[in-house]
């Protein structure tokens, strides 16, 4: 069985109607399970009632709980508001968990075995937890899959997280609201294709995909344009988590040995259940489980 790694924050999302555990890195370990993987999350909570909570959440997951560090930092709360479409706004506190995630032998050697490691740019935030990542990904095997979701969030990122965790990647996923702050950041013009060209040469990446919200996906390699699905029409509870089962049933679909086309096909039919849905840890129906 493959083991697929997602390494950062992990949340209790509060919507006005209750809170949510989730977190992207999670999130996306919880659907790689889903969808037949050996998903471990990489992660911390507070040695508090919600840390308790939470443990007591995953417990019947099926997600292997041995690398979430617990520390003297709270859990992380973050609150959830979506807007009439069902897009979530969040509001992140710092000095939490997540931000003093530690890399320890234990968690090294998990990741020297990994097939598919996938990290995000929220939790680096702290230098702590950003040392500790890049420390993680570094000690990938030669054929790991490695994943950068870059996730930005608020004012939570900066010019070397940008910058450093493409060139470990060999797959960069962004949304439409992501690509031009990328793009501004390191002085990349021309149309979308061009400008995601670009960031396929910069950083030597195997391939980008990139997100457009209720219209489309597409997945693009050096050579160009390889796939475009249009975004299924559903009845939207809230988006929460729907990029990060995207990523997780894409990635693991090419594992499975999917071509490119069909894990985008997949991914973009289990992203539309994703929406319908509240909140994002949810078990999917048996029928993508073929």
């Amino acid at each position: 069985m493959k083991k697929i790694l997602g390494i950062g924050e992990l949340v209790w999302d509060v919507f006005p109607a209750g809170k949510q555990l989730g977190g992207a890195p999670v999130n996306f370990a919880y659907f790689a399970k889903e969808l037949g993987a050996e998903a471990y999350p990489v992660a911390a909570l507070g040695k508090d009632e919600l840390g308790d909570e939470a443990m007591e959440v995953l417990e019947p997951s099926g997600l292997s709980l041995d690398y979430i560090q617990r520390c003297d930092l709270p859990t992380s709360r973050v609150l959830v508001t979506t807007d009439a479409a069902g897009v979530p706004q969040y509001e992140i506190v710092e000095n939490v968990a997540w931000d003093s995630m530690e890399c320890n032998e234990k968690i090294l050697q998990l990741a020297s075995e990994a097939d598919v490691i996938c990290w995000g740019s929220l939790a680096q935030r702290s230098t702590t937890s950003r040392e500790s990542i890049l420390k993680i990904v570094d000690s990938a095997p030669m054929g790991c899959l490695k994943v950068f979701d870059i996730n930005l969030r608020q004012h939570f990122y900066n010019r070397e997280v940008i910058e450093e965790s493409p060139k470990r990647a060999d797959i960069l996923k962004l949304n439409e609201d992501e690509l031009p702050v990328v793009c501004d950041i390191f002085s990349i013009g021309g149309d979308e294709e061009e400008r995601i060209l670009e960031i396929i040469r910069r950083y030597g990446l195997k391939s980008v995909i990139y997100t457009q919200g209720a219209v489309c996906s597409e997945v693009y390699d050096k050579d160009g344009l390889v796939s475009r699905m249009d975004t299924p029409e559903v009845n939207v509870a809230d988006t929460v988590g729907a990029g990060d089962s995207f990523t997780a049933t894409y990635v693991t679909s090419l594992l499975q040995g999917k071509s490119q086309c069909d894990a985008h096909s997949l991914a973009v039919k289990v992203a539309a259940f994703v929406c319908t849905q509240r909140g994002a840890i949810n078990p999917l129906p048996s029928d993508f489980l073929s």
